[in-house]
């Protein structure tokens, strides 16, 4: 059965897709969203709960613009529904000598006029018992920082873009898909879908839907663990603010207590590569040393027993970037892929660029973001991909 009722197509209905149809209904553009799983699922990247967000931005300060564009849109989705999107709640950016995460922040908070405050361990201490920052730590304090909320955030968005003619199809995963003249079209099952443009947003199967751009992008298994406390009431949101630590034992970050019982901490670096189709999605017993040998130095009530934990997937580029781009191919094909670690906070900022691209042939690619950064090669577009 072939369908031509749609403007827009996006393959791959996770974080990204789902941003790109709240934006293009915010303009009336009507897509049909497949996704191969459940709307909101655990099987990619975006599980776990709570996301960070942080607008002095360590990676780059060329990421900034794009997180406070993000900011305003989350408010916006929270005003539009009245669900809580963003809690803020303050974040410390924490490095040990050696180590420039700290320093990175404060450099793209200075680039952009930023509030933020240096603090000695000991005011960091003081002011946040349930931290044990050692002397000579950097610490840098965002009041701004914050987290979000992944589950209303993509259910608000998707019940937005449908209520505007959005069509959400679950368990539709795309099977090939091709771009003609006039015209993409995209095989899910038995059906066939036509629109004038796709949008493809796979997540860790991009790299498959777009497998003759050769994208560099690698599949990682992470683990996010809900350590017990001995005391939760120094970890509550008004008294304890998200963090990022880089130190030796990795970059470890962490939320206060909000809805699950227990603070959720993980290691953003190292995770083995893996298929997403076959990853082992179980936490082994000892694969949160390294958050327990973090906390021991860093977080006084952080205990042994796990509350509880999950696997989520990385998908990472080798200077772990985004790409956000048209394919070279075809103006009628948008991509987004590598948002893995650092991506769900510039979703709403995201979904917005992916519909530019595609509704605008005068919007250039975000030039740190662009797949012209790597030597790929061409191929032409094929018309039946797997």
């Amino acid at each position: 059965m072939t369908n031509r009722k749609f403007d827009v197509i996006i393959a791959g209905g996770g974080t990204m897709g789902t941003a790109a149809a709240w934006a293009l209904s915010r303009r009336g553009i009507k897509s049909l969203v497949l996704e191969q799983f459940g709307h909101v699922h655990g099987f990619g990247s975006h599980s776990g709960e709570t996301r960070i967000i942080r607008h002095a931005y360590a990676e780059s300060p060329e990421y900034v613009p794009l997180v406070l564009r993000a900011d305003r849109l989350w408010q916006e989705l929270e005003a539009e529904t009245g669900q809580q999107i963003l809690v803020r709640c303050g974040g410390l950016e924490l490095a040990a000598p050696g180590f420039d995460h700290a320093r990175s922040a404060r450099a793209s908070a200075d680039v952009h006029g930023l509030p933020y405050e240096w603090l000695t361990a000991k005011e960091a201490n003081a002011r946040w018992p349930g931290f044990r920052v050692p002397d000579d730590w950097d610490a840098l304090h965002s009041p701004d920082s914050g987290f979000l909320l992944t589950e209303p955030a993509l259910h608000e968005m998707a019940t937005l873009a449908s209520r505007a003619g959005a069509t959400i199809l679950e368990h539709s995963p795309v099977t090939a898909w091709g771009a003609e003249t006039d015209h993409v079209w995209v095989q899910s099952g038995e059906n066939q879908y036509e629109s004038a443009a796709l949008i493809i947003t796979a997540g860790a199967w991009s790299a498959r839907l777009l497998g003759d751009l050769g994208l560099p992008i690698e599949i990682r298994r992470k683990t996010l663990w809900w350590q017990q406390l001995s005391d939760p009431t120094p970890y509550l949101p008004d008294r304890f603010p998200v963090f990022i630590s880089d130190s030796a034992v990795g970059e470890i970050y962490g939320f206060p207590t909000f809805g699950t019982p227990g603070l959720k901490i993980a290691n953003h670096a190292g995770g083995e590569p893996v298929d997403p189709d076959t990853v082992d999605r179980r936490t082994l017993p000892g694969e949160n040393g390294d958050v327990l040998q973090l906390a021991r130095q860093l977080l006084p009530g952080v205990t042994a027993p796990v509350v509880q934990s999950v696997v989520c997937l990385y998908a990472m580029t080798p200077d772990t970037d985004f790409i956000v781009d048209r394919d070279p191919r075809s103006p009628r094909i948008a991509f987004g892929a590598g948002f893995s670690g650092h991506g769900f906070k510039f979703a709403p900022a995201i979904g917005e660029h992916l519909a530019d691209l595609i509704l605008d042939t005068k919007t250039a690619p975000i030039p740190r973001l662009s797949l012209s950064r790597f030597a790929l090669g061409m191929l032409p577009v094929h018309a039946g991909r797997g």
